[in-house]
């Protein structure tokens, strides 16, 4: 997939085989994670992120200005790849509470409905207010806090929902998300065989970045920084 520089996430828009589709849902499954995507006849289709990223097949819409290494946020696919399982089932729950604030459905999608679904209280036609106010009162937390999240996730997706605490474990909240990508990738290359040099990882990583990223400058970190995010 091309695009370098464009976050992805709920509402992320890509042409796919030539037809435009929209990202309308992640799921964390036991394979991995998959996307939910739909295009222009509400069809809906499944795919693994995995694929989608690395595909040729995909080519991502900018259809907004990307990250820079001074952005708040990460990447989704990055963010949500680096969490623990426990943080992700909790990231990925609260979403399904605000896709369900948002939309009436947990999944986003009316034609991906739950047998329960919609709820009276987050029922589409309600105002967005009342449905925040039905949300606060059974997770028991403020109003404030649904607008909030539902802000988040509009902006972000479900990256947007990861607590800060949680995006910065591991010492890699300065890192830039491109780095960050670039390296998973490289490492998880060597996950079936004998793992080199830390000095040839790095190696690797830097051409990835230039590579995979270009013509976007991505910031390299020193030589001692890049040793320490990679432990």
């Amino acid at each position: 997939m091309s695009g370098a520089g464009t976050k992805l996430g709920v509402g992320t828009h890509l042409r796919l085989d030539g037809e435009t589709v929209e990202v309308v849902e992640f799921a964390s499954l036991a394979t991995g994670m998959e996307v939910v995507l739909k295009d222009g006849r509400d069809r809906l289709a499944r795919m693994s992120l995995r694929e989608l990223l690395t595909s040729d097949r995909a080519e991502l819409i900018h259809d907004r200005a990307g990250p820079s290494s001074t952005d708040d946020e990460d990447l989704a696919a990055v963010v949500l790849n680096r969490l623990t399982k426990e943080e992700k089932e909790e990231v990925l729950e609260r979403a399904e509470h605000v896709r369900e604030m948002l939309t009436g459905y947990r999944s986003g999608s009316e034609d991906l409905p739950r047998p329960d679904e919609p709820r009276p209280q987050y029922a589409p036609g309600l105002p967005l207010k009342a449905r925040y106010k039905a949300k606060a009162a059974e997770l028991g937390v403020s109003a404030r806090s649904t607008r909030r999240w539902a802000q988040a996730f509009r902006e972000h997706g479900e990256a947007g929902l990861v607590p800060r605490a949680a995006r910065a474990n591991g010492g890699l909240s300065n890192a830039d998300p491109r780095w960050v990508e670039a390296a998973e990738e490289v490492l998880n290359e060597y996950e079936e065989e004998s793992r080199p040099s830390v000095k040839v990882v790095l190696e690797e990583v830097e051409a990835r970045v230039k590579i995979k990223f270009k013509p976007v400058k991505v910031p390299v970190p020193p030589q001692t920084t890049a040793y320490r995010w990679m432990q």
